[in-house]
Formats: structure tokens, C-alpha cells, sequence
């Protein structure tokens, strides 16, 4: 049901052209799928604690007159559902009501009640569907106060024009870090910058033509989001529809386009006047106290971005695409509508190579280059970009030589995956006969169904993060078990690790309710999170534990410092799973416990009875092995793979669990080189786990490699002072010219 409510939601969102029946619309529909004679939704207002009624259908003029009285937020039954945080039932002789609060982050912002007369009172089941729409309305509600926000307060002036002066013409080349590989070659479209040259060129047309071009602008904006929402729902899941329902309540919103309007009728351009408005709308949500909605500046800034290519495009030569984005950093809802549509790759001034945001881009097969500072103050929306995903280079405006160097090398990389390719069905196996297991690293629908069509064997790290980091709400517990049986759907009868919920400061949630420390070493992240948000824990293992049914559930602890906290982890698991009920589901799940801080590697045999496997996250423990935050470009040197320490700990860390008589596997980056690959299962790793694109490239490296050979030679390998001699020791190993 909830699926079913979510793409009908997406469609109301889609055409509703006023908040007020975006809402009614939303309760009618409620009403209707859950059977109810009346729906209504009540929005707790911040500045008085009172529940006050927004939207209400099926109930008569009589019932909704004394419904419109704003309601204190301990009274009656929609104020105790939101004090208690729990669902209340009420039995009266001619009718039943349900109420269940809304909340975002933790944090109560609603409620939505259903009543049904001459029926039995409403049931577990009941309970559970209108819980699912609740957490499913909480996108549209937080949206909807979005814009009520934005329409108080005092106009603010518009900016006066600058002028604009166009940088030389001639190639650009800007350095940053290799973060997803690949080629990629496209017109530059901005997204959460602004393309600075467009936005202050002069008036060039009458105010009608202006006009008409904002209204075009508008009208591609809004129907970039409609595709987007679409694929979404596609490729990703329904469950992330309403991401982009920010974007389509404000294209609607009057007050927008009266903001645009007076600017217009003040001499402006359509830049000019675009910016001006979203500029104030800025200026508002900054100032406000509410930290969600301080939040949703990005969602504006996209928006602007969003606008001006379009007003960009309409003076672009006709034979450029805008397909290369160009934004502040790589976000995994970006990376997401990318996808959506078929952008060719992207460049961003921060970040490092293993944000989550790129990993998502690297499993899409997008190539990106990070750290690119400096870039949006050299390019303008239509510039022909390259980007050199591979290399770590960006180039603006390439001269005709350097673009046909770029077009033979996007050209042999096409070939390489072409050979690659029939590898895919084939066993990972070395040339001296040693079987390799290669799993794969997923977070979305589209990752398994790469995973599958690539050959993995199962799927060694669920990164479960992602279906709560795309969202204005968190999954309920039957959202998140058809999110995670889809993986079972696909891997029928193979392994499949999910591990637990790790918000860490480059998967942050939000401010309000669980949310992670902004940096990857001030160590509130992970379970630490868990241990005091239980209720997130909660839904979290009993969808697991319900999408499994009758098949195994292995589920990965994250960030494992000590054995107090991996036992107490665990009774939490085991309390969840108990009080699921009746019903079928996994009630004994196995175990295993990630290593990524070095703290970690030295109690591995402490932790071993407690655990069934172990699993080396390569990422976080070359971070804090190294002092080198993976978000911070500068820190890009110092996240050394080769550096010897790393993989010295490594096979320590391998040694003392195959002591203790537990399997190993290793995902993250350094498992998809080929070469740190074949020296993590020389050191005796029983699997690897990498991103789904990476497994035929993988397994043709491996069928190549002679593993005893290999193995023989590590200690030599691991002997090297620093990491440019332990990459050139192992090349020598692997029988490759350094």
C-alpha cells in the first residue's frame, strides 16, 4: 500500500498549483485507500505548541466547524498521539478514530487522523498502513511549511546589476582528485552554483520577452522534476519519489513568481529577477530559527541553478548539451538525478574520493573529478567541459587537438568495458587456479540489478544509510523490509550483508533527531548514534528481520571500537527481533563486526567469539589510520592505499581473525584496484566487496594473476618505507613493470 500511496502523492505534488490543495488532495486520497469516511491533518505550529487543523476530507460541516478550532497539543486525540509519539485509537458508539503523529528526525510535527463509522475498531494492521502514509506525508508537510516561511516577512530589494565581463575564451585546465573514472564530454549545466556569467549579463530584450522567458524557464524546470521524481521512482525505488517535491511546490508557489514579477517590472533581466527572488527566499530561510528549514537553502540554490541553465541553454549554440555538472560537491541526490537524466559526469570544488556521494557516482559509471577549487569562477553555463575522471583533470573550453585526444581515449575506455564484459558470467579466478569471491557494494534497486548483470555473488556490504539520507523523513519498518527484500528478490540463495545504519559527517541526516558529527573525527557517528536513538535501531532491525522471512540475515556492525559496545548493540538487535511478534521473519541473524579504526584491528581476537565474520572497511580505516579526512580534498595525498602501515594492519587484522577461525572480507576502494586486490587476497582476505561496475574489470585482472607467486613475495612487498615504493614492489610482485 504505502508504494502505492507514494506514486499517487508524487502525482499530486506534481500538478497541485496551491498548497492548500495540495493538502486536501493528500487527505482525500488517504481517506480513500485506508477506507476511512474522513481524513484529517492536523500541523503542530512551533511558536505556540498547538496542533491546528490544515486539511480535512470526507467529514461533514458540522464535524470539520469544530475541527478548525486550533486544538492545545496535549488535548484531545490527535494531541495525545503527538505528546506520546505513539498511535491512539477511540472507540465511540457510532465510530472509530486512529491517530498517529508525523514526525521528522524524531521530532513531532504532526498528525494525521482517520474515522470510520459502524466499524470494529481498528486494528495492528490498521495501525501500521497509516503509520507508513504518515511517514510518507512527512516530505510534503515539511515542503509545505517551506513555503509559508518564505511568505513572511518584509520585501527585500533586488540586488543591483553588475557588470559582467567574459574571461578569456581559450583552454582551461583545472587539477582536482581522480574521484569515479572515465571520460566524459558535454556542455557545463550548474547545479547548487550559480553560472555567474549568465547571471549578470545585460538586458538584451523588452520586458515581454524577459517575461516569456522566465515563464519557459519555469515550465523546463518543472518538467526536469516531473522526469526526475519518475526515474526515481524507476530505478531507485518509489520510495525516494518526493525527494524533489522542495523544487515542485516552489515552481507553483504564487509568491515566487510575484517576487519574480516585481523585479521584472523594475528594469531586471530574467537572471536578474530569478535571482533576486530565490535570493530573498534565501536570505529568509537563513534567518528563520527553524534548523530544518535553514536547511532547505540548498534546495533553493539548486533551484536557481536549475533555472538559470535553463535561461543559459536558450542562448547556447544548438549542437551543445548541457551534460557535464558543475557543482559545490558531489551529493548523493545530485548524483541521483544525474542518473535520472543521463548526465555524462561532473565536476566539484570539494570533496575527496570516497564521499558517499562519489562512490554513488562511481557505481552509476560517472565519471567525476573533486577538489576542482576554483572551478565555477572559470566556467559558464554552455562551456565545453572535459572531464577526466581517471587523471583528475578538468578541461574548459578544449581546443580542437585536446578534444580529439579525449574522444580516442573515451574510445579505448569504451573497448576496455567491451572486454571486460565477458568476464561477467565467468568464475573470478587467478591464473594458477586459486577462486577468488567477489561480492558487491550496493545502495540503491539500480546497484543490485548492476551487481547481478556483472556477475557478483552476493552482496558483502548493503549500505543501508542511503534510503534515509534521500529523504525529508525517516523509512518505517515495512518501507525499509520491501526496500531490503529486493535484494533477496535478486540474489536469490546468495549471501547478503546488510549492515546496520552508519550516519557518519559525509551521510549526515539532519540537525534535528539523530544526526552525525560534520567531521570525520569527532566520533559521534554509527552505533553511537543507535545507542541513543533506539527507535531508529528498532525499525531498522525488524525490517531487516521481516524481509528476510526464512532466509538468513547477516547483519555488519559499523564502527566497532570496543567489545562493551558490540555486546550492547547486539541486545538491542536481539530485543528488536522479539518484539516483532508474531508473523514470519529471521529471529536468529548472524553476525559480523567491521574493522575500521585501527583501535579495532588490536581486539579482533576479543571480539571473535561474539562474531560470525569480519569485515575490513578499507575507506574509514585508511582515514583514521592516517589522520586524512576522506571529505577534505586537501587531505587527498595523504589517503595513501599503498601507504605501508595500511596494509601492514590489514594483514595483521586477516592473521588474527583466520586465528580465531572467522572469515575476512575487505570492501571498499582499495579492494577494486586490481592490484591492492590481488595483494588483499594474497593476504589471505576470503572475499572482496566492491562496487558493482568494477567486477568484470576485476575478475580479468585476477584471471591473469598468479597468486602464489604473489603471496610468496608479500612480505618483501610489505618491507617498503612509504607508498610510492610499496606500489612499485608490488607491481614487481604481480609480474607487471613498475
Amino acid at each position: 500500500m504505502e508504494g502505492r500511496i507514494t506514486e499517487k502523492l508524487t502525482a499530486i505534488v506534481a500538478r497541485s498549483h496551491s498548497l492548500d490543495a495540495l493538502l486536501e488532495s493528500a487527505v482525500a486520497l488517504i481517506a480513500q485507500e485506508l477506507d476511512a469516511d474522513a481524513c484529517s491533518l492536523f500541523l503542530l505550529e512551533p511558536a505556540t505548541s498547538r496542533l491546528m487543523l490544515r486539511a480535512s476530507a470526507g467529514a461533514s460541516s458540522s464535524e470539520r466547524g469544530l475541527a478548525d478550532a486550533a486544538l492545545a497539543a496535549a488535548e484531545g486525540l490527535a494531541g495525545l498521539a503527538l505528546t506520546q509519539m505513539l498511535p491512539e485509537a477511540r472507540e465511540g458508539p457510532s465510530r472509530s478514530l486512529l491517530a498517529v503523529p508525523m514526525a521528522l528526525r524524531g521530532q513531532p510535527i504532526g498528525v494525521l487522523v482517520v474515522q470510520a463509522a459502524g466499524r470494529t475498531p481498528y486494528a495492528a494492521a490498521d495501525i501500521q498502513a497509516l503509520f507508513g502514509i504518515a511517514a510518507q506525508m512527512v516530505g510534503v508537510v515539511e515542503n509545505a511549511r517551506l513555503l509559508e516561511a518564505l511568505g513572511r516577512g518584509e520585501d527585500l530589494a533586488s540586488p543591483g546589476a553588475r557588470r559582467y565581463v567574459r574571461p578569456d575564451t581559450g583552454e582551461e585546465v583545472v587539477r582536482g582528485i581522480a574521484a569515479s573514472p572515465g571520460v566524459a564530454i558535454g556542455a557545463a549545466v550548474f547545479r547548487r552554483a550559480f553560472p555567474r556569467g549568465h547571471a549578470h549579463a545585460p538586458r538584451a530584450s523588452d520586458e515581454a520577452t524577459e517575461r516569456a522567458r522566465v515563464r519557459d524557464a519555469f515550465e523546463r524546470a518543472r518538467n526536469d522534476v516531473v522526469s526526475i521524481q519518475s526515474s526515481a521512482a524507476r530505478d531507485l525505488g518509489e520510495e525516494h519519489a518526493l525527494i524533489f517535491a522542495s523544487h515542485l511546490l516552489m515552481l507553483a508557489d504564487p509568491a515566487l513568481h510575484d517576487r519574480v514579477d516585481r523585479a521584472l517590472s523594475s528594469g531586471g533581466t530574467a537572471a536578474e529577477a530569478i535571482g533576486a527572488a530565490l535570493g530573498e527566499i534565501s536570505d529568509k530561510l537563513r534567518a528563520t530559527g527553524d534548523p530544518y528549514l535553514r536547511e532547505r537553502v540548498e534546495d533553493v540554490d539548486d533551484l536557481h541553478g536549475r533555472l538559470l541553465g535553463h535561461l543559459a541553454l536558450q542562448e547556447a549554440p544548438a549542437s551543445i548539451r548541457a551534460q557535464i555538472v558543475v557543482s559545490p560537491r558531489v551529493a548523493p541526490s545530485l548524483i541521483m538525478e544525474m542518473k535520472a537524466h543521463a548526465s555524462r559526469g561532473i565536476v566539484a570544488e570539494l570533496g575527496g574520493e570516497t564521499s558517499h556521494g562519489v562512490l554513488l557516482a562511481r557505481s552509476f559509471g560517472l565519471p567525476a573529478v573533486t577538489g576542482a577549487e576554483g572551478v565555477t569562477d572559470r566556467v559558464d553555463a554552455g562551456d565545453l567541459v572535459v572531464v577526466d575522471g581517471s587523471q583528475g583533470i578538468v578541461v574548459i573550453r578544449p581546443t580542437l587537438g585536446t578534444l580529439a585526444r579525449y574522444e580516442e581515449q573515451a574510445r579505448r575506455e569504451d573497448r576496455r568495458r567491451t572486454e571486460y564484459a565477458r568476464f561477467r558470467e565467468q568464475p573470478a579466478t587467478t591464473a594458477d587456479g586459486t577462486r577468488v569471491t567477489l561480492l558487491a557494494n550496493v545502495a540503491f534497486g539500480a546497484d543490485i540489478a548492476l551487481a547481478r548483470d556483472n556477475g557478483a555473488e552476493g552482496i558483502g556490504l548493503y549500505r543501508t544509510e542511503f534510503s534515509f539520507i534521500v529523504r525529508d523523513g525517516f523509512p518505517t519498518r515495512d518501507e525499509q523490509a520491501r526496500i531490503y527484500r529486493k535484494a533477496y528478490d535478486a540474489f536469490t540463495g546468495a549471501s547478503i550483508t546488510f549492515r546496520l545504519l552508519d550516519l557518519a559527517s559525509d551521510k549526515f541526516v539532519s540537525s534535528c533527531g539523530p544526526a552525525a558529527s560534520q567531521g570525520a573525527f569527532h566520533g559521534y557517528r554509527s552505533i553511537r548514534v543507535l545507542f541513543d536513538y533506539p527507535h531508529v535501531l528498532r525499525d531498522q532491525v525488524q525490517g531487516l528481520a521481516l524481509a528476510a522471512g526464512p532466509r538468513p540475515l547477516r547483519i555488519l556492525v559499523p564502527m566497532v571500537t570496543s567489545l562493551q559496545e558490540l555486546l550492547r548493540i547486539q541486545a538491542m538487535t536481539a530485543r528488536a527481533i522479539e518484539g516483532i511478534g508474531e508473523g514470519e521473519y529471521q529471529r536468529r541473524p548472524t553476525f559480523g563486526a567491521m574493522i575500521e579504526v585501527p583501535g579495532a584491528v588490536e581486539i579482533i581476537e576479543d571480539l571473535a567469539p561474539h562474531v560470525d565474520f569480519f569485515s575490513i572497511g578499507t575507506n574509514d580505516l585508511i582515514q583514521y589510520s592516517l589522520v586524512a579526512d576522506r571529505e577534505d580534498a586537501r587531505m587527498a595525498p595523504a589517503r595513501d592505499p599503498y601507504h605501508p602501515a595500511v596494509l601492514r594492519m590489514i594483514r595483521r587484522a586477516i592473521t588474527a581473525a583466520h586465528r580465531a577461525g572467522k572469515p575476512v572480507s575487505v570492501c571498499g576502494e582499495m579492494a577494486a584496484r586490481p592490484d591492492l586486490a590481488m595483494a588483499l587476497v594474497a593476504l589471505g582476505a576470503d572475499a572482496l566487496s566492491v562496487a558493482p561496475a568494477v567486477i568484470p574489470e576485476l575478475k580479468q585482472a585476477l584471471a591473469s594473476a598468479n597468486l602464489g607467486r604473489l603471496a610468496a613475495g608479500m612480505d618483501v612487498v610489505l618491507q617498503s618505507r612509504d607508498g610510492p615504493a610499496l606500489q612499485t614492489a608490488l607491481a614487481c610482485a604481480c609480474g607487471r613493470p613498475p
